[in-house]
């Protein structure tokens, strides 16, 4: 759900606060963001204004972003008329997506002057300009000039002018003949959540659907399903929602998915999602949380997308590499054909004369005692052939067992990059990135950055997921190969049990059984959770191997995470969400 027109009302309305501060300091952080330190006797107020398309957004903030050491030119125009200003009023006109921030300022002449921060928070649109007292734009976070619109101009000198009006009707004015005017004549096959959200404002596309499921109906009725008595149901809720904002009743929420990562926030309770929520007590505080999570997972997602090429890279150099080593191989298979094409030779010798290209001769190597054409070098003499068959002989003997253990361990290292890959798109924190990063500078795959060779630091000890079976028992996960291999053989006693999906990359699981045995639910719970934080997660009756962690080895000399094992059952599950999530519910904190 974007920033909707409610959210925006939550925060408007603990944006009052601000009223009659003074802004003491203006920061620009980033290319789209301001921020505001606003005082209060004894209260200091930092407001962000954001006009990223992608996240654009307005809150009072706790953690404040850092003062670049340059301030941006329109940083430095904002210093210019707001800085020592007092906060006069701050509104949201209609539940439009625009904070208007009212500020008075000396000017230069001398005379107390009046400006408007206005925050337009409506997608890869969003803006922040400043406006004067005759409403002529000073200048703007993102200028716009008529060959982008036409219409509406942003730039320096140009009247402001607000965005379009959409022509709807505010929940906090509503009227039942306004409502009916509307949804009555709507066409029968338009969709109720639709048609909330296209003629009432501040709603955003969830917040419609919420609506329509609060009235009793399924978000995808249509409007020709419900008659009059239906409708006068939903313009009930619609008012009551209405009467909610006017009198600030918010409920500022975080909606989180099963693995309890942020995915939205909302001002109202969504039960039409059935996620689970996070509660705050300030809507800003939901938006700090929320968009932080969502610029680090940018962040990661960029962080994940550099580390995916340089494994890529690897990959197709050691496919090029495996393809040569195979051909390689195919031709040392013909080791045993140089053999007999020498002693052939040699047998034949009084046969041959210098100059030959070829000679045909009885094979008595071939049970029906048929004759073979054996190609010859006309350079070399007879024994000389024979000899040249004999080199080829041993070069292909050599080749063969050389080439067969070079083939093999490319063949283990396309595996251990495979894994690193299902780790890498595992990853939901910095601390996994920086683990993987590591682990791909130890194994030679990225240069370890200049800054860092430097610094001896100690490498911070893995933290492994930690879960708890309805047993129980302690379930321990690894969410990369360092962890894997800390989970096996550091946490891991002999006669723990120990699992992983077979033959696809993912997790190393341990059960912690303290001698006992392992219940079944436990196992299959283990199970689960070893699929689910696998490359087979959305797969169905996935195989899962598991023993008793004393019959897993680690091969000498092999990468992080590799291992072979023996003695082994198989369990086939399937991780869907609905099972998975009580399991992921019951997450332990990280170990000390």
């Amino acid at each position: 759900m974007a920033f909707d027109g409610i959210v925006l009302a939550a925060v408007t309305a603990e944006m009052q606060r601000l009223m009659n501060s003074r802004i003491y300091k203006i920061y620009q952080p980033e290319r789209r963001e301001i921020v505001l330190h606003c005082r209060l006797p004894g209260a200091s107020l930092p407001v962000v204004l954001s006009a990223d398309p992608q996240s654009a957004r307005a809150y009072l903030a706790v953690q404040v972003p850092d003062n670049p050491p340059s301030p941006p030119a329109f940083c430095m125009l904002l210093r210019k008329y707001l800085e020592g200003g007092r906060i006069l009023g701050i509104i949201q006109p209609d539940l439009e997506r625009i904070l208007v921030i009212t500020i008075e300022n000396m000017a230069e002449t001398g005379e107390l002057a009046h400006y408007r921060l206005i925050s337009e928070i409506m997608g890869r649109h969003s803006n922040i300009i400043l406006v004067d007292s005759s409403n002529t734009v000073l200048d703007a976070i993102n200028r716009v000039d008529s060959r982008v619109n036409r219409y509406r101009e942003i730039v320096p000198g140009a009247t402001y002018i607000p965005p379009p009006d959409q022509a709807k009707l505010s929940p906090l004015t509503l009227t039942w003949q306004g409502f009916l005017d509307r949804l009555a004549p709507a066409a029968p096959k338009a969709r109720l959540s639709r048609l909330i959200l296209d003629n009432f404002a501040g709603l955003g596309p969830v917040t419609a659907k919420e609506v329509v499921h609060q009235a009793g109906f399924n978000p995808m009725t249509l409007r020709e399903e419900i008659d009059e008595e239906g409708l006068r149901v939903l313009y009930e809720h619609l008012l009551n929602l209405g009467k909610r904002i006017h009198q600030g009743k918010f409920a500022p929420q975080m909606l989180l998915d099963i693995d309890m990562r942020p995915l939205d926030i909302s001002a109202i309770p969504l039960d039409h999602l059935d996620k689970k929520a996070q509660s705050f007590d300030s809507m800003s505080l939901a938006v700090e949380t929320h968009f932080a999570h969502k610029l680090q997972e940018q962040k990661l997602s960029s962080w994940h997308h550099n580390l995916s090429r340089v494994i890529e890279g690897h990959q197709r150099r050691l496919a090029k590499k495996r393809q040569a080593q195979a051909t390689a191989l195919q031709e040392a298979e013909a080791a045993d054909t140089y053999r007999i094409f020498g002693e052939l030779v040699t047998a034949s010798l009084y046969k041959i004369e210098k100059g030959m290209d070829k000679i045909t001769v009885p094979n008595f190597y071939d049970p029906n005692q048929g004759e073979i054409t054996i190609p010859l070098d006309p350079r070399l003499s007879p024994s000389g052939n024979a000899q040249e068959y004999f080199r080829r002989y041993n070069r292909a003997k050599k080749t063969k067992v050389a080439g067969l253990y070079q083939y093999n361990r490319t063949v283990d290292e396309e595996k251990y990059l495979e894994q690193v890959q299902a780790t890498l798109d595992m990853a939901t924190s910095v601390t996994d990135m920086l683990e993987i990063q590591r682990e791909l500078a130890e194994e030679g795959y990225i240069r370890t950055p200049q800054k860092e060779k430097h610094k001896r630091t100690s490498t911070p000890k893995p933290k492994p997921l930690r879960f708890q079976s309805q047993d129980g028992l302690e379930i321990l996960v690894g969410r990369n190969n360092r962890q894997n291999d800390y989970v096996t053989f550091r946490l891991g006693r002999l006669e723990d049990m120990w699992l992983h999906v077979k033959d696809i990359p993912g997790s190393h699981v341990i059960i912690k059984g303290h001698g006992r045995n392992i219940p079944e639910s436990t196992l299959i719970e283990a199970a689960l959770i070893a699929a689910y934080y696998s490359k087979a997660r959305t797969g169905q009756n996935v195989p899962v191997d598991y023993t008793f962690r004393k019959h897993v080895r680690k091969p000498k000399g092999a990468k992080p995470g590799m291992v072979i094992y023996d003695h082994h059952s198989t369990l086939f599950v399937s991780p869907q969400v609905e099972i998975i999530r009580p399991l992921v519910e019951r997450q332990l904190d990280d170990l000390a």
